[in-house]
């Protein structure tokens, strides 16, 4: 589950890297058209009406990349942080593969919380859901079997 995760984390973030190149060569070139644009005008191969019009234009175009970059630096940002963190989870799982107690030092170690859900009587068995949220990566989803505790109500 948490290799899975980090897989798919490097992948995104690949994805938004490449999205980003991109933008960012786009910008370049737009400054460029806009100073080829703006040399045509002072030139007389471009009339002030057309340039003023394919101006605007790409700058407008600009401005959205300028502000899409921006989001997509601080994606990556966000990305990188949770990288690392499930990285640093991983050393910490490294450090203790085998354990043959539960030490308060593991446990500080791996959980941040845990958040125990109101018992409930369903289908004549008493069932209580636990949450486990471990440091660096969150509450792992797992599957309904994995998360509720359960026993049969004594008769």
């Amino acid at each position: 589950v948490i290799s899975a995760k980090l897989s798919t984390k490097r992948a995104e973030r690949e994805k938004c890297k490449r999205k980003l190149e991109k933008q960012e060569r786009r910008i370049v070139e737009l400054d460029n058209i806009i100073q080829r644009l703006y040399e045509d005008k002072i030139s007389g191969t471009l009339s002030a009406d057309r340039f003023i019009k394919l101006s605007a234009g790409y700058e407008k175009e600009q401005a959205e990349l300028n502000k899409s970059t921006a989001e997509l630096r601080a994606i990556l940002t966000e990305e990188e942080t949770e990288t690392v963190n499930i990285e640093s989870f991983l050393r910490a799982v490294k450090k203790y593969t085998e354990p043959t107690e539960l030490t308060p030092a593991l446990l500080h170690e791996f959980v941040d919380k845990i958040v125990i859900h109101e018992a409930s009587k369903s289908s004549g068995h008493r069932v209580q859901q636990i949450d486990v949220h471990y440091n660096f990566i969150g509450e792992i989803e797992l599957s309904p079997e994995y998360r509720t505790f359960g026993r049969k109500p004594r008769s």
